[in-house]
């Protein structure tokens, strides 16, 4: 009779914690490659993250198996990594100025499976906590999230919360708590990788800003700089013509005073044109770095899209 207790106590365990024991069975069979052993270190998981994390048997692809694995079929798309059939695909970014991508790659899909595996009863009780982080921080999510269909949009505002932003409110840390032993490490990963795509971003437009004001400079000078000219030919003409007229100066004095400023007028206009030589310099070494930063942005864009066959190594700034 006790035996039969026990087996109804064990089947019973077995049922209901179900995912628990499917997870470690499959996590049991997992062999990580070294370097997504050091991804799964460096994610500082709690034993609830790292059952989940080993279930899931997450592995880096290099473009032809990313895409095949990731149904990745839109060559305009960068995809970094996706969570399919209960298995993490990341897609193998070694580019040094992407540190932190893979980390936090690994991290997001993790979200996705950790999500996957809570009840309707627990993404009801995250649902108002998730929508007013997002509130709060619709200029890094709003464009992210959008793109989804509504019903997974809660879904992408909870792994982009868990891996994008820090200072949660404390219901939701104790959630991730549940999977990261320092959320706010994941973010740093995050923002290891994207300040590269934020820097160049912001240069671009201070860019724009600047060459806009100094084109508009040139244009202003150029065009006072050009009536100048035709004025003071005009009173060049003017003055020649009085000085071959007998007559037409009343004295030495006025004919020196006249070419004085005739001399002086050239020579600002000769001041006026170094400055506007100046204007174009510097717009045409704005335009310079304006494209340089668009190649280097042109350039890691394509190191993070498995369509593209890229050399990875470090990109040169200007």
């Amino acid at each position: 009779m006790a035996s039969g207790l026990i087996l109804i106590v064990v089947i019973f365990t077995i049922i209901t914690n179900y995912q628990t024991v499917s997870d470690f069975l499959r996590g049991m069979f997992y062999t990580p490659s070294s370097e997504m052993i050091q991804v799964r270190e460096d994610l500082n998981l709690t034993p609830k993250g790292e059952l989940i994390f080993n279930a899931s048997r997450p592995e880096f692809n290099n473009e032809e198996n990313f895409n095949e694995n990731c149904y990745s079929f839109d060559e305009n798309e960068a995809i970094l990594g996706c969570y399919r059939d209960q298995r993490i695909f990341v897609y193998k970014i070694t580019a040094p100025e992407l540190s932190g991508i893979l980390e936090l790659t690994t991290a997001h899909e993790l979200l996705h499976a950790v999500y996957e595996r809570m009840s309707i009863k627990e993404k009801n009780e995250l649902r108002s906590l998730l929508e007013k982080v997002y509130q709060e921080n619709l200029a890094t999510l709003k464009e992210e999230i959008d793109i989804y269909n509504i019903d997974k949009q809660l879904e992408e505002i909870y792994v982009r919360a868990g891996t994008e932003i820090k200072d949660l409110p404390e219901e939701l840390e104790k959630h991730y708590a549940e999977v990261f032993n320092d959320q706010d490490k994941i973010t740093t990963f995050y923002e290891s990788y994207i300040k590269v795509f934020r820097e160049i971003e912001a240069e671009i437009k201070a860019l724009e800003a600047e060459m806009a004001t100094l084109n508009a400079q040139i244009d202003a000078k150029s065009a006072e700089y050009e009536n100048g000219v035709i004025d003071l030919n005009r009173e060049i003409d003017g003055f020649n013509n009085c000085a071959n007229t007998a007559g037409c100066f009343n004295s030495d004095y006025e004919f020196y005073v006249r070419r004085s400023e005739l001399v002086g007028r050239q020579n600002w206009l000769q001041a006026l044109y170094d400055e506007i030589e100046i204007l174009i310099n510097q717009y045409n070494f704005n335009v310079a770095k304006y494209n340089n930063n668009v190649i280097r942005n042109n350039n890691l864009q394509n190191i993070i899209n498995s369509h593209v066959r890229v050399d990875d190594s470090p990109v040169e700034n200007f």
